[in-house]
């Protein structure tokens, strides 16, 4: 991973006070090249307000040959710049091995298939729209669809889902309606997109109990099947 600047400032009301040079960005954008990295993630200040100079930004890293390109302004058009820088870098991280996977799926199942992928949200996208900030809790989502579903088909409309995997336990509830949250705190990193609300404590089915010399502690590690 690697962060580089460039000299470019809109202001909060929107007004172009430093105009970027593209032969700085094209330099800046070179170093990464030369770093080895295919996946970019651009945020800039105020580009909530004004997007131009990201639009700019990718213009030229797509001339460059950047595989993969994930803009602040398309993935969370938001005021908060961490939050919104944080989103954009998961999603540059996440979206090539996601790209990568959709397209072994559908190549396997044929040309014919209608291949869909489960969001964080609860919802089917084709593997086209699906990227990298609408997966992170997207096989919890898919418990509390699950769950929800049976409780349903029981006469229950109301429920609680406990989740347990191999690290992690998954808690939700569900009153007839979905409960989704538009922020969210992940291995400490603020994510900015839709998801199913789920707390999730790091005690699984595998998770190893351990002394650390002071107190107890319960995972990461895990003892496994």
């Amino acid at each position: 991973a690697q962060t580089v600047e460039i000299q470019e400032r809109i202001s909060s009301d929107g007004r172009v006070l430093i105009e970027p040079a593209e032969a700085q960005i094209r330099d800046a954008l070179a170093s990464m090249q030369a770093a080895g990295i295919t996946s970019l993630a651009i945020c800039l200040l105020n580009a909530y307000r004004d997007d131009r100079h990201e639009v700019l930004v990718e213009r030229i890293a797509r001339e460059m040959g950047f595989d993969e390109i994930s803009r602040s302004c398309q993935v969370s058009p938001l005021i908060k710049m961490v939050s919104r820088g944080n989103t954009t870098v998961v999603d540059a991280y996440l979206n090539p091995v996601l790209q990568a996977y959709g397209e072994r799926l559908q190549g396997s199942l044929g040309a014919g298939s209608a291949v869909r992928l489960l969001t964080s949200a609860g919802g089917l996208v084709n593997p086209s729209r699906f990227s990298g900030k609408d997966s992170i809790l997207s096989g919890p989502a898919g418990g509390v669809v699950g769950f929800s579903r049976v409780a349903q088909a029981a006469g229950f409309e109301r429920a609680i889902g406990f989740d347990m995997g191999g690290t992690s336990t998954d808690v939700s509830r569900f009153d007839g309606t979905f409960e989704l949250e538009f922020e969210t705190q992940k291995a400490g990193v603020n994510i900015v997109a839709p998801t199913l609300a789920i707390e999730t404590v790091a005690a699984g089915g595998g998770s190893v109990c351990w002394f650390d010399g002071v107190k107890l502690c319960v995972g990461p590690q895990s003892a496994g099947a």
